[in-house]
């Protein structure tokens, strides 16, 4: 038993075999087949024993692509400890948002005697991270609210992939929460929807989603440039998932920056998502 769920239960949620066994799936991206060409990589695959969750597990991301599922959460790990330069080998790193374990199983390979924490709204992807990666990766129920349970200045790095770009409120308030809990010279990385992504948002996969809308439609055609906060709500049904957030260079520089003392940011980083490094 993990929490309410059944181990049994939670089995049902992972695929059968080890990611090595997913080989002949499908690699799109040419950043993962370019992953997958080293030969560093193709190791850390063969050795790599911890099952890959079910397309459901996953919400549906990357479908039948199982191995891609993988790189895609080597790929990003890798740009988070380049663009952070953790230095020590015992780092305190959180996944926010990490849902089924996509980007922070990577982190349990490449600094084994790193303090790892996951949070999710969801429970379910609570208890599946449990089950699957036990205590190298504590993982705990966050709610909607700004709040965590770790003292002060007490992690290195926290990290945020599409947690920022669905937030329709108190964005500012979980970033202050985030400072809170790292150290003076800790590093947050998120990812948002820029104004890279608002130029090609018709040819993205959250296009669909939005560009349906008729209201949203006209307005991205009258805003060709992105500023402020635009929140598209598209479902009234999900009190998660329910809305795409694009923040312009002028949201960034007037709300989030002044919180942090320095931030980078690369467009298209993460697919049609930027990667934004705050510095404490």
């Amino acid at each position: 038993m993990t929490g309410i769920f059944r181990d049994d239960d939670l089995t049902r949620l992972l695929l059968p075999g080890i990611p090595a066994d997913y080989l002949g799936t499908p690699v799109l991206d040419e950043e993962n087949k370019t992953l997958l060409a080293r030969r560093d990589v193709m190791f850390e695959i063969l050795g790599d024993r911890i099952p890959l969750p079910t397309t459901e597990a996953r919400e549906g991301y990357f479908g039948e692509r199982h191995l891609e599922y993988w790189l895609s959460g080597r790929r990003d790990a890798g740009k988070v400890m380049t663009a952070t330069a953790v230095s020590h080998t015992a780092p305190r790193i959180l996944d926010f948002g990490g849902a089924s374990g996509r980007v922070i199983r990577h982190f349990r390979r490449q600094w084994p005697e790193a303090e790892l924490y996951l949070s999710d709204l969801n429970p379910v992807h609570v208890a599946l991270s449990r089950h699957l990666f036990g205590g190298d990766v504590r993982a705990f129920h966050n709610t909607g609210l700004p709040s965590l349970p770790f003292p002060d200045g007490y992690l290195d790095c926290v990290m945020a992939f599409s947690v920022f770009t669905h937030i329709d409120h108190d964005d500012t308030a979980w970033l202050m929460e985030l400072r809170r809990v790292l150290k003076p010279s800790g590093h947050l990385y998120i990812t948002v929807h820029d104004q890279a992504t608002w130029d090609v948002l018709p040819r993205t996969v959250i296009g669909t989603l939005s560009m349906a809308n008729e209201d949203f439609h006209d307005y991205h055609i009258r805003h060709p440039e992105l500023t402020g906060r635009k929140v598209h709500v598209y479902s009234t049904t999900s009190d998660t998932y329910n809305c795409n957030v694009f923040v312009g260079m002028d949201y960034i520089e007037r709300h989030w920056a002044p919180l942090f003392s320095g931030y980078s940011l690369v467009s298209l980083a993460h697919d049609h998502q930027a990667g934004l490094v705050f510095h404490m």
